[in-house]
This record gives C-alpha cells, structure tokens and sequence, in this order.
C-alpha cells in the first residue's frame, strides 16, 4: 500500500468564495503529510453577452504572479501544482482554449457549477422542477465533456449536495442512461473523474460522486481519479481522503492518478 497522499481541489483568497491564503494552504498540507497538493483556483465561464465583475481581464494574470510568488517563498518537501477549475467551459471554448494555451497548468478541472448562469446552490429545491433541473445539469456536463477542455471532471453529482442543504434528496441512479453517456464521453477521451470529498463535511456523508456511481466508472472501464477536498480553507485540506480511497478499493480502482503539465501519472493506492 502507497503513503502517496494528494488533494488535488483546494481554492485559496484568489477564487471568489474564499479569504484562505497560500502560506496557510501549505502549511495545513504539511502538518497532514501530503505528498502533494493541486491549487485549482476557479475560472467561471458564462454566456459571451454576460459581463462577469469578478472573471474579468487580469484576473488570471494576478492568479499566476500570486501563486509563484508564494511557491518561491515556500521551503518545505511540497509539491505543489498550478491548477484551474473551470466552470462552465461549454459557454465559452474558445474563451477556455486561450487560457489554456496562455499558461503552463498542471491540471484542469470541468465543472457545471451554474445553469443559466444561476448558481446550483442558490435555486430554491423546494419550488423548482427538480427532475427538469437535473436534466439541464446532466445535458451541460455532457457538453463539457465533449468539449474535452479539461482533464477530470469535478464533483459528478453536484445538485445533490445543494438539495440535502435544503433537506431534500436528489441523487443520480448510477444506471441513468445520461450519466453513463458522460462516463463514456470521459473514458472515450482518456480523460478522468475527481473524487471530490466535501460532501462528507457538507451533512451529505458521502463524496460526490457517490460510490455507486465510481463502481459504475470503474465498470465501464474508467481508470484515471483524483482525490480533492474543495477545500476554500486551510482546515478542510486532506479532509476525508481516506474515505475517497476506500471508495476507490470497493470499485476495484487500483491507482490514484496525479499530473504533471496535464500528462495524468500513475500511484498504487
């Protein structure tokens, strides 16, 4: 058995919806003996007739000359990646392909965070068409992975832990003909899936994807998964990482995948 440990989702004061700085981020990574971690700050794509206040010109400029600035200064073992969560790429590819080949990531996460540029955790699940709702989210995921401007996927089935806020359930089946849909585009692509624990802290008490949704990845033949907290402060790095690795051995998963410049590596679990 591996002692490889890596959270490979974490957000620092750059993204929007959090005030955790870098040094506090590596020194959290530390004191848990990570191995390594991934800085995926968020990048949210919207309609080209929208003006986003907060994803506009320089932002990804200022996210590089923080980030290198912090990494220069660190002195521990670390290893620490350049990442981006992009939500939302399919609103915009050619938007994402530009920022793609303007810097050197290490790895990329697709997301569907919002549907008609409203985010998933600010609809009412007690008002809306639920079933409707789910389908919008499926048929955009469906339309990121396609796009293939990402290397996994994050936090598959997402609404659910928006729903469960509002004491309500919305799962994914595992058979759904629409996810299985997405799970081959993924596998077809060489592409990937995140483990994304936040749901164990969130009162989900499960990651997202769910494990009956990994064991159907893992089925269809789907090999390449990170691990990530979604971490937006430093006492959430690592969390429940052990937990995405047991769910990783139920499903069969033998490896946890890491990157390097968004070539996918390898470790025994």
């Amino acid at each position: 058995m591996s002692d490889f440990s890596a959270d490979y989702h974490i957000h620092s004061s750059v993204s929007p919806d959090s005030k955790e700085s870098y040094e506090g981020i590596f020194q959290a990574a530390e004191e848990r003996g990570l191995s390594e971690i991934m800085i995926t700050e968020h990048y949210e794509f919207f309609p080209r007739d929208y003006h986003s206040r907060f994803f506009g010109e320089g932002y990804m400029e200022d996210y590089e000359k923080r980030f290198r600035e912090a990494v220069a200064k660190y002195r521990g073992s670390l290893r620490i990646g350049f990442g981006i969560e992009f939500g939302q790429s399919n609103e915009d590819p050619e938007k994402a392909e530009k920022i793609l080949e303007a810097f050197d990531f290490d790895y990329v996460i697709g997301s569907c965070h919002k549907i008609d540029n409203i985010d998933l955790s600010q609809y009412d699940y007690k008002i809306i068409d639920k079933e409707a709702l789910l389908d919008r989210y499926l048929k955009e995921l469906y339309r990121i992975a396609e796009a293939g401007l990402y290397d996994c996927l994050g936090h598959l089935d997402l609404p659910k832990r928006y729903a469960k806020r509002q004491g309500l359930e919305l799962a994914i089946s595992p058979e759904d003909e629409r996810l299985e849909r997405i799970l081959r585009c993924v596998i077809r692509q060489g592409k990937g899936i995140e483990i994304n624990t936040s749901g164990m802290r969130q009162g989900l008490s499960e990651c997202l994807p769910s494990p009956g949704i990994l064991k159907k990845y893992a089925a269809l033949g789907g090999r390449i998964v990170t691990v990530g907290s979604d971490a937006h402060r430093a006492v959430d790095v690592a969390a429940d990482l052990e937990t995405a690795k047991s769910y990783m051995r139920t499903a069969g998963l033998e490896y946890i995948t890491c990157y390097r410049n968004r070539k996918p590596e390898m470790i025994m679990l």
